[in-house]
């Protein structure tokens, strides 16, 4: 059986000034979907968000969270790699020992661009069995050896067909990260293999965890592609599970492009309940071809030339902090 920890369920996050909006609706549907008897406590590495969008968020959420707003940590974040879009505030999920208070030993880590159908209090009480993390392993990048997976994992003595977890969601036992040093070794990864480096804190993570997390079912961070990717699906083959976490990971997020598929309507839903009521993402000639797309027989026949496109971009974009 589950052993039941008391306290609230802590949930650790990072965000930006633009990703206020999904922060506040990750917060309020792990509200919404807690047990009546648990509290949420959230602490959120804020990077440059503003007061008046911190009252909204916090006005958005209702009475069983409490919001803890911490400066990020990044003293050792020089020569880190970026490519694309991405903004160093992915690297601040490494520091997440650091940043929350020693007392707390326990946290779940959860990705802004993710919504929450499901109970986060069974996460909460699930015993690690030895585990650094509780994770689910990637649907696009299943072992270390894949493309887009751990580079030099065979010369960091990493059997080929270890699995390979996706860090959008992770329980992480936090005396345990801070006692094997995993923010260290991960930044140590990082630097040392560079521009080789594809998804970011997740391969660092990947790299120096590999045979110490526990394989969670897939509901628990369940990629929306792969609604959208199902062939004959076009995005409307079933209703949002109730008990899953929906996990937009990709470019093509509700609050960008709101396609009318089934997990956007329920995205909405709880947009509907916060300050941001009523707020859609503007259509435009764009917007409406990637609503298309992104759940379109054409995109499951041109999948594999995507990620080529993806691949280019990393080339020609790439860079070291």
């Amino acid at each position: 059986m589950p052993d039941k920890h008391l306290g609230p369920v802590v949930v650790a996050c990072a965000a930006t000034a633009s990703y206020v909006l999904p922060l506040t609706v990750m917060l309020r549907s792990a509200a919404e979907h807690i047990g009546s008897e648990r509290r949420l406590e959230a602490f959120v590495v804020d990077d440059g968000i503003g007061v008046a969008d911190k009252e909204r968020t916090e006005q958005s959420l209702p009475g069983n969270v409490s919001v803890n707003w911490v400066s990020p940590s990044r003293k050792n974040f020089g020569g880190l790699p970026l490519w694309g879009r991405m903004p160093i505030t992915t690297y601040d999920k490494l520091t997440v020992g650091d940043v929350l208070p020693a007392s707390v030993s326990r946290a779940i880590w959860l990705d802004c661009d993710i919504l929450v159908l499901a109970d986060l209090g069974e996460l909460w009480d699930r015993p690690f069995m030895g585990a650094i993390v509780m994770a689910v392993q990637d649907s696009l990048v299943p072992f270390v050896s894949s493309r887009f997976g751990v580079s030099g994992y065979d010369e960091l003595g990493i059997e080929p067909g270890a699995p390979y977890f996706n860090a959008g969601m992770m329980v992480i036992d936090l005396a345990a990260w801070r006692a094997s040093d995993v923010s260290k070794r991960a930044l140590d990864h990082l630097k040392n293999f560079g521009h080789r480096v594809f998804f970011w804190d997740q391969e660092a993570l990947n790299a120096v965890l590999a045979g110490k997390w526990q394989r969670l079912d897939p509901l628990w961070n369940w990629s929306a592609n792969l609604d959208r990717l199902s062939a004959g699906s076009n995005g409307n083959a079933r209703k949002p599970d109730p008990d899953r976490i929906v996990h937009f990971n990709g470019n093509i997020k509700p609050w960008r492009v709101n396609a009318g598929r089934n997990l956007d309507i329920a995205y909405f839903r709880v947009v509907d309940e916060t300050a941001w009521s009523g707020w859609r993402p503007r259509r435009s000639p764009r917007s409406s071809l990637l609503a298309w797309y992104g759940s379109s027989r054409f995109r499951r026949r041109v999948y594999p030339a995507e990620q080529i496109a993806v691949q280019l971009l990393r080339r020609f974009t790439q860079r070291i902090t």
